[in-house]
């Protein structure tokens, strides 16, 4: 805990403040403390100077032409304040990301650091669904929840997102193996429980995929670095809680829990192989690319339904390459983070399952004009692994 306070003391109480709230997102006004932390990085000449790099150029060129081709399309009441968001916040994040660990915090800090923000994130939604939930159960068929902040509906495709980082706790707690302390992992458990019964009420396929694929990658991540006892505790404590759900939840479509989920599953193999049309989105895309260089509007199919196709869309060729370019280098950069201390389990755990719960959300939802907080976190989270690489590389 000590260690904790002097962290925040050593990186600015006004900064974590800024930073908590625009995560928090109050009112739908969480851009302002964003812009107010613009100038409280930029401000600071020296760490400017140290920590450009070739990620922040790429997003730099990213934003600002995707903000520029925005604004020929978008609404000009609506579009000059996102002109400005869109042209600002990556870049900006990236650099508040590396900011967070200049002081070369351990790895059970960043650890700290990254789990935070990632919660926080979520809080809003957490609240909001959970209420809804409790005034209306599960049997409820419409899936726009109200944000408890202004009671602005919000899709469930949307507050989905908030809920992707809270999906990754199982995979989490695998790999700490109770390293945390109790009062870690009865929040953290608290907190995926939350979001769980959130998922359900949401019925979201694409949040449970998540919590699935990050929770398998975890066992076998953690199987050949872990002794033989532990895998076998391991094991025999899945093994339990499987035979728990068996005895006492019912898997029928009919079951309440499953209301929201039946009407969709209701649709057949097909609708579900396709990821609910976005394979054929997918392939459109493609094909518009070659017809459209410079995007086309949003009436001729919708959402692409793909972070990089849907930038294809809004803002045409360019921007779509440089995106291209930072996401295969931010795979590379995972890779090697992960690569250059192997000692830390939990933490390269981490760094792999968050990655891996972005992309798959990246690859089946449109980011930017959807979720585009959930983007600037990603921002965060690669300017944390980039310093954090740097950090130990030099020592």
């Amino acid at each position: 805990m000590n260690s904790i306070v002097k962290y925040i003391v050593d990186t600015g109480i006004l900064i974590i403040i800024l930073l908590v709230l625009y995560l928090l997102n109050p009112f739908n006004m969480g851009f302002l403390f964003g812009y107010l932390l613009i100038p409280v990085v930029f401000l600071k000449s020296n760490f400017i100077k140290e920590n450009l790099d070739l990620d922040f150029v790429l997003l730099f060129l990213f934003s600002i032409f995707y903000a520029l081709f925005y604004s020929f399309s978008a609404d000009p009441a609506e579009g000059k304040q996102f002109i400005l968001i869109y042209s600002l916040s990556p870049p900006t994040f990236y650099l508040i990301g590396k900011y967070l660990v200049r002081t070369k915090p351990p790895t059970n800090t960043i650890f700290y650091i990254l789990f935070f923000i990632t919660a926080i994130f979520s809080i809003s939604a957490v609240i909001s669904v959970f209420l809804n939930f409790q005034e209306g159960g599960f049997a409820q068929l419409d899936r726009s929840i109200p944000m408890f902040w202004d009671g602005s509906p919000v899709s469930a495709t949307i507050m989905g997102g908030f809920l992707t980082f809270n999906m990754c706790i199982p995979a989490l707690l695998i790999s700490t193996q109770g390293k945390k302390g109790i009062v870690f992992n009865v929040g953290t458990l608290i907190l995926f429980i939350l979001s769980l019964i959130c998922v359900l009420r949401l019925g979201s396929r694409t949040q449970l995929g998540i919590f699935l694929i990050t929770t398998v990658f975890a066992i076998l991540y953690m199987l050949p670095r872990q002794s033989i006892k532990k895998n076998v505790w391991l094991f025999g404590l899945l093994a339990v809680v499987i035979v728990f759900l068996i005895r006492n939840v019912s898997f029928d479509l009919n079951a309440d829990w499953l209301t929201t989920f039946a009407g969709r599953l209701s649709r057949g193999t097909g609708e579900l192989a396709s990821g609910g049309g976005r394979t054929e989105r997918w392939i459109k895309s493609l094909e518009y690319m070659v017809s459209y260089p410079l995007g086309w509007e949003q009436k001729e199919f919708g959402y692409s339904h793909n972070l990089w196709l849907d930038v294809l869309r809004v803002s045409g060729i360019i921007p779509f390459i440089i995106l291209i370019v930072y996401s295969i280098r931010s795979f590379i950069q995972i890779k090697r983070t992960v690569l250059i201390n192997k000692e830390s389990t939990y933490l390269n755990t981490q760094i792999i399952i968050y990655a891996i719960a972005m992309f798959l959300l990246f690859m089946m939802e449109p980011i930017f004009e959807g979720l585009f907080s959930l983007f600037v976190v990603f921002c965060i989270y690669k300017g944390i692994i980039n310093k954090h690489y740097s950090s130990i590389s030099q020592c």
